[in-house]
């Protein structure tokens, strides 16, 4: 068989070329993510829910500050936390619906289904990110670490929601 990117012959049950790395289904879809790349895009993840954290905190405690009151801070705090909470969800499905976390976004990076590299969908990814990645760190982060032996670099996250992560093209425009 031949990689429809470089020309040269890989084997049949590879996902990516041994060569260049494309993606060999469709090679437009991008180029394999190495596991330093996923790993810089997960805590770029962390980093974004940390300063989300940080960020309500501080308006909250601002918030306690201008008020007073304890009664009226309490309603407002509330309704903070409720408000930041819902647009947060709603941002990260934005997200997810397009096969991306905000450190995968930043990081030029984008889960695409395994066998077709079609986007994922929202369901596959709520299985990759809650389910899938609770199994992977389950054992001492061996799931995570999986991704390094594994011939088309999945981790069990991706065995499992039936995904791969690819480093999308610099020309392709960000979606």
């Amino acid at each position: 068989m031949k990689c429809p990117a470089c020309q040269k012959e890989i084997m049949a049950d590879r996902r990516f070329c041994t060569w260049c790395e494309a993606y060999v289904p469709n090679p437009r879809v991008g180029t394999k993510a190495g596991v330093a790349r996923r790993f810089w895009a997960h805590i770029l993840d962390m980093v974004v829910l940390v300063l989300l954290f940080i960020v309500v905190m501080v308006v909250l405690g601002g918030m306690v500050a201008a008020t007073g009151s304890s009664q009226s801070a309490v309603g407002a705090i509330v309704l903070f936390v409720f408000l930041t909470f819902c647009a947060y969800i709603a941002v990260l499905f934005s997200f997810l619906a397009r096969g991306l976390t905000p450190g995968k976004y930043l990081a030029g990076e984008q889960v695409v289904e395994h066998l077709s590299g079609r986007n994922p969908g929202i369901g596959r990814m709520l299985l990759r990110e809650i389910i899938g990645k609770w199994v992977s760190g389950l054992v001492f982060g061996l799931g995570y670490l999986w991704a390094i032996w594994d011939k088309d670099g999945q981790a069990w996250h991706d065995k499992i929601a039936g995904t791969i992560v690819v480093k999308r093209p610099s020309a392709q425009p960000r979606q």
